[in-house]
């Protein structure tokens, strides 16, 4: 128990310590605050002395003495007491500092007695430590007797001439006194007794001091206060030293003409339609008639009861409501005009936003732009303190209703300024209703449009979110709408109305204008759609016929900037004169070269742009495709310089490949066609080209395949295509002629006999090679067809024809095998599916000389020893190889493929990567790639080994992919392809379950469900007698 009452005594002995420091602190904080007190200098400096005597007894002073004699609590009352009253002392010493100094003097005999008050307060609460009782040392006890005497008896006295002050300015205020000369003597009596200098900063600042406290005193409901403030700030403006501002003239002015009897007592505003009742008091109509149709039958004022419900108009108040606010108005916009042109920026601020309301009347307005103020009001708009918005919206009261006087608004640069303030801030309305105001005349419109970014910035707040603004913003572009040079402004950043509008409107000569900058603009989907229009394109075309070169140019040149959108392509095609036009540019024997070239590259882009259905949709398309025009395109091609010929190559290129009526009229122009063989031999590269490419075109999966001029022409013709494909440097030129000797007639066996002879073969053995070497080097550049492998690899399918064993002899001997084989895993699709194709060509060659190889055999057999039968096989050459040596027997047909003149796809190890290429999904490749595995199933006695060997490759797994995910026509050769494989092998386990899933499956299909039920038969899955059969 000692121990705890040990340790609450301490508790309770801190806290009285805490204390005690705290008012030492108190008390030199209190004697410093004191000690620089300007007015009534004397009682202040005694009283600060007295208490820095405190401090320093209250340091001397030993609290644990004291609280031991007089018990903590109430040395802790008697501190907490004198903290107080130190605390209050130091308030009113602060107060009497800070606050206005000429309100001081005024008040300053009530401060002082305040001070007498607490310093006695203060004297009181050092008594109360009973220290003379206590056991310490006597100067102590002594200094303790003289502080408490010394603050009860202090007196604070008022200076006389502090006094005097005081009563000169309640005179001054009490009589109203306006007397500027009188105002600055006081002034200067204040401004000496408190120890400043009398100037504009001093009296500024009294002014400020004196604001803010009439304010507190006004939200603290101290009306008395408030007002005597307001009369001392009266007395310092009466010394004109500094100008009383506008907005506290029309306050004072409001004090002397009370609007008290302008005020509705039920609605509280001021009165529109004043009326008076019965009893003789006025209210607004509307709020009156509201309480009588509640029931009320009493005055609102005077409670008398009424007897009628009768209103009267009080017109006289109603006259003087009006004249009162006109009077109001003419004050406040007399006070404004200096201050939209002062430098104090808090006048201009207030000028600002008084004048927003004022120029809402339009007399105002043009009162305001008579005082020449618009330039000045303008370059508000330059200053970032200033308020911007009220200064629009004045300049927009200004361009509304003073018409005369816009063009000042120009000229003082407003359309710059007010195209900076959208930029910075586009969210203010009346910024862009400013400018709709000037542009409603053409003059001040063209200005606009001139202003460098407004157009661009005009166009940006179409989209803007704020309905009223994108509003306006359309009704500023329209009115610039009537300027050519604008309108072509607003399409630049993708505003198309008004240019398609001034389109269609203007003459020729500004059609030409407008068709040039149409060129060189960047045109988007949404420009596209008002490009769109039928007028608009009809128009354009229409200019085709003019006789002026420049609009016909102008004209064929944004036309072919169009036919880049598809959305563009079908617009020109509807209109009906669009291809008439342009071939009758071409027809005409007096057209300008280029125009021609710009005509045929137009119907180009037309064509290629087309679907093949859409040339029988479109009447001007149909009319191109006539034997006329055809001839007529034909003609121009043999007729015309190299740049135009290759123009009019390009058009027939992309209307063959369209069109199969152009493709035959083409082929049956005997002159024609000899004219484009001929063009072979040009010494232009791109007239050579496109020629080629003509012809490859209309060849191209024709039955008749290429049409050949009649000879001698057509052996030259073969000939030269010939050494394009050997000796060409240009890979394409090399590309196109494998491709057009691809397709020459199948059956003519002079062709064959020229490409015998030729070097023809060799060249596509390089190629080959050469692509086996380096797989991507002789592809052609994206959208120019078949590359040069893909169309080596075609005209090879000549070579290896069954039934042209000479070609096919020339294959065998340049062991060209181990690189087509190669294409199967390096080639592209088109590629692969050539080669399978080959390779199936060679394969079935071999099968059949196997098969008579077996047939002399079997015959041999019985009409010749065994040796000799031995001797007659061996003596033929290896397959695939010129060597004869250790060549291994083959593991399906034995030593019957090895005469030099077959080729075996086991031997050539091509069975894998046929399997492999069953996995391609481009159309074909899978059923080329099976034809040629089914090569190696035609002959009986070796059926059992060749399946064997797909098997061995993986060729199950890579059949059943196809018959998930490949074409049908590669499904329906897969599945013969299986059949044949289940005839000899069996599925193993691993593999029949995956099988009999995806044959059932295809019992879905109609066209494969016979096939894959056949299938199922052979796995005894399904009965003999099935339905599906």
């Amino acid at each position: 128990m000692d121990f705890k009452n040990v340790g609450i005594q301490d508790v309770g002995m801190a806290v009285v310590q805490q204390l005690w420091n705290e008012v030492t602190e108190q008390a030199m904080e209190l004697g410093s605050e004191t000690s620089d007190v300007v007015l009534n200098k004397g009682s202040f400096q005694e009283f600060s002395k007295t208490i820095l005597e405190l401090k320093m007894l209250l340091a001397s002073l030993n609290a644990q003495k004291i609280v031991d004699a007089t018990h903590s609590e109430s040395t802790t009352a008697a501190l907490e007491t004198l903290s107080f009253q130190l605390k209050k002392a130091c308030k009113i010493i602060k107060d009497y500092k800070s606050g206005s100094r000429i309100r001081l003097i005024f008040k300053s005999h009530s401060i002082l007695l305040q001070m007498q008050d607490v310093a006695k307060d203060i004297a009181k609460a050092i008594s109360s430590f009973q220290l003379i009782n206590l056991d310490i040392a006597l100067n102590l006890k002594n200094m303790t007797n003289q502080i408490i005497d010394n603050l009860s008896t202090m007196e604070f006295q008022s200076a006389l001439a502090t006094d005097r002050i005081a009563s000169e300015i309640e005179d001054s205020i009490s009589q109203n006194s306006k007397d500027q000369e009188n105002a600055v003597k006081l002034l200067g009596k204040i401004a000496e007794a408190v120890g400043a200098s009398m100037n504009a900063s001093m009296v500024q600042n009294e002014l400020e001091l004196l604001k803010q406290e009439k304010e507190e005193m006004e939200d603290q409901k101290k009306q008395a206060e408030a007002l005597q403030l307001s009369q001392l700030i009266q007395f310092l403006y009466s010394t004109e030293i500094v100008m009383r501002p506008q907005d506290e003239i029309i306050a004072a002015y409001h004090q002397q003409y009370p609007i008290d009897s302008f005020i509705c007592p039920l609605c509280n505003n001021m009165m529109a339609d004043p009326v008076v009742i019965l009893c003789g008091h006025s209210f607004e109509r509307k709020a009156i008639q509201e309480r009588f149709k509640s029931g009320e039958r009493k005055c609102p004022t005077c409670k008398q009861e009424l007897l009628s419900m009768d209103l009267t108009p009080n017109l006289s108040l109603r006259n003087s409501i009006e004249e009162w606010k006109q009077r109001d108005m003419d004050l406040k916009f007399q006070a404004a005009v200096p201050g939209i042109t002062s430098n104090d920026l808090s006048r201009q601020k207030m000028a600002l936003e008084n004048m927003e309301v004022l120029l809402e009347v339009p007399s105002y307005a043009a009162k305001f732009a008579d005082e020449g103020l618009i330039p000045k009001l303008v370059e508000i708009l330059k200053d970032k303190k200033l308020n911007s918005a009220a200064a629009l919206k004045c300049l927009y009261y200004l361009s509304k209703y003073c018409d005369n006087h816009k063009e000042t608004i120009i000229k003082a640069g407003a359309v710059r300024y007010v195209v900076k303030h959208i930029y910075k801030d586009g969210t203010e309305p009346d910024a862009i209703a400013i400018l709709l105001e000037l542009s409603e005349r053409e003059t001040y419109a063209e200005k606009i449009g001139s202003t460098k970014d407004c157009i661009p910035l005009l166009v940006s707040l179409l989209a803007n979110n704020n309905p009223d603004i994108s509003q306006k913003a359309h009704k500023v572009l329209q009115n610039l709408s009537s300027n050519t040079h604008f309108v072509v402004k607003m399409a630049e950043v993708g505003h198309f109305q008004p240019f398609v509008a001034r389109f269609n409107q203007g003459p020729q000569e500004t059609r030409t204008l407008m068709a040039a900058a149409l060129i060189e603009m960047q045109l988007k989907e949404s420009s596209i759609k008002d490009l769109k229009n039928k007028q608009f394109i009809h128009n354009l075309v229409q200019m085709l016929s003019s006789s002026a070169p420049a609009c016909k140019v102008a004209c064929l040149r944004s036309i072919k900037k169009l036919v880049e959108y598809p959305k563009m392509v079908k617009r020109l095609l509807k209109d009906p004169v669009t291809i008439p036009h342009l071939l009758g540019l071409i027809s005409f024997v007096r057209s300008d070269p280029h125009e021609k070239q710009e005509a045929a590259e137009i119907l180009a882009l037309l064509i290629g742009a087309s679907q093949q259905f859409e040339l029988q949709k479109y009447r001007g398309l149909q009319e191109l495709q006539s034997k006329h025009n055809v001839s007529l395109l034909l003609q121009v091609v043999a007729s015309s310089d190299p740049k135009t010929k290759v123009r009019f190559l390009h058009l027939l290129v992309e209307l063959s490949q369209k069109s199969e009526t152009a493709q035959n009229l083409i082929r049956s122009d005997e002159d024609a066609v000899g004219r484009l063989f001929s063009l072979l031999h040009s010494d232009q590269p791109a007239v050579k080209r496109w020629t080629m490419r003509l012809i490859y075109c209309i060849s191209e999966g024709h039955p008749a395949g290429v049409p050949l001029p009649p000879s001698p022409a057509k052996e030259t013709a073969i000939t030269t295509l010939a050494g394009i494909l050997t000796s060409s440097p240009d890979t394409e030129e090399r590309s196109i002629a494998a491709g057009i000797i691809s397709q020459l007639p199948n059956d003519d066996v002079d062709i064959d006999e020229i490409l015998r002879k030729s070097d023809t073969l060799k060249a596509i053995h390089e190629v080959i090679c050469s692509a086996d070497e380096e797989t991507d080097g002789n592809m052609a550049p994206a959208g120019q067809g078949p590359s040069l492998l893909e169309n080596a690899l075609a005209a090879l399918l000549r070579y290896t024809e069954p039934t042209k064993p000479e070609l096919q002899r020339q294959v065998g001997k340049l062991e060209l095998y181990p690189s087509l084989v190669r294409v199967l895993s390096r080639g592209s699709s088109l590629a692969k599916q050539r080669a399978a194709i080959a390779l199936a060509k060679l394969s079935q060659s071999t099968s059949q000389l196997v098969y008579e190889a077996t047939i002399v055999a079997k015959q041999a057999k019985h009409s010749m020893p065994l040796m000799n039968v031995m001797k007659l096989l061996t003596n033929m050459s290896r397959c695939c190889s010129t060597s004869s040596e250790n060549v291994s027997i083959c593991s399906v047909h034995g030593a019957a493929c090895s005469s030099r003149d077959t080729f075996c796809l086991v031997k050539a190890d091509a069975v894998k990567p046929l399997v492999r290429t069953l996995s391609e999904t481009e159309s074909g490749v899978a059923e080329a790639a099976i034809t040629a595995l089914e090569t190696l199933l035609t002959e009986h006695s070796t059926l059992s080994r060749a399946t064997a060997a797909i098997v061995d490759s993986q060729g199950v797994v890579a059949i059943l992919q196809v018959l998930e995910k490949g074409s049908l026509s590669a499904k329906t050769k897969a599945l013969d392809l299986f059949q044949k494989i289940l005839r000899t092998t069996q599925i193993a386990d691993t593999l029949f379950q995956r099988s009999e899933g995806i044959l059932i499956q295809l019992l879905q299909d109609a066209e494969l469900k016979k096939k894959a039920a056949l299938a199922l038969k052979q796995m005894k899955v399904l009965p003999d007698q099935s339905s599906y059969f």
